[in-house]
């Protein structure tokens, strides 16, 4: 448990100085437009590098929940059918009480 409190430390602690050092080397100001909009801004390349990477990251995340909810919604129907499907493989049952099946 604690080496992996650690390795998680140790994981973020690199990726927090990557950050960094790619913040420093990147402070150039860089024109960014929406060219058809009437929208310009000066940022700094990391700023825009970062933004990119964090709306990825984000686009990925609402594709990984949209996934989930179609999963499990398609979970819940299977379990609905099987249900079903036991319930009326023991209302048969019960009306054949002398079935092949049956060995008591």
């Amino acid at each position: 448990m604690i080496f992996m409190r650690l390795f998680t430390l140790a994981i973020f602690s690199l990726f927090t100085a990557f950050c960094v050092i790619v913040a420093i080397a990147n402070r150039t100001p860089v024109t960014f437009s929406l060219h058809p909009l009437p929208f310009a801004w000066e940022l700094p390349i990391y700023l825009l590098l970062f933004l990119g990477i964090f709306i990825g990251l984000g686009a990925g995340a609402m594709v990984v929940i949209w996934k989930s909810f179609h999963h499990a919604r398609h979970n819940r129907r299977q379990a609905r059918k099987i249900r079903d499907l036991e319930e009326a493989l023991a209302a048969r049952r019960a009306r054949e009480p002398n079935s092949p099946g049956d060995s008591a």
